[in-house]
């Protein structure tokens, strides 16, 4: 280990833990073309606790525009919901009630909690099952 390695990991040590962030993983689709759109992103970096204050939605049309991307009408049927699991981390379920009829969906999210936020985006490509 190198120098400014050793001296990097003596700072990261140092520093409290409330730095540490909450983040969210790619994303887990498994529904198809036509059918309810379900899909789990993972919560990354939760501390014991946490998970209650977090909350999840779709990107208001304002950060789809800024970001250079359409909000199709489509995207206002997902929900969704922050799941806790039983290690303290969670994820987040997306769904739709109906099916989704556009095979290539991108989308923000825009994730909340007592610290921070974050926004994502998301590719998702629907293929027929």
């Amino acid at each position: 280990m190198s120098v400014l390695q050793r001296v990097a990991a003596a700072i990261l040590c140092l520093l409290p833990s409330a730095l540490v962030a909450l983040g969210i993983g790619g994303i887990e689709v498994s529904s198809g073309l036509n059918q309810a759109f379900d899909a789990k992103i993972p919560i990354v970096g939760a501390k014991q606790g946490e998970i209650a204050d977090v909350s999840a939605k779709l990107a208001d049309k304002d950060v789809f525009d800024r970001a250079g991307l359409e909000r199709p009408h489509a995207l206002a049927a997902l929900k969704f919901q922050v799941v806790p699991d039983e290690d303290s981390s969670g994820y987040i379920h997306i769904t739709s009630r109906d099916g989704m009829r556009e095979p290539a969906l991108e989308f923000i999210i825009e994730v909340k909690w007592r610290n921070g936020s974050l926004r994502r985006k998301y590719s998702v490509l629907l293929e027929p099952r």
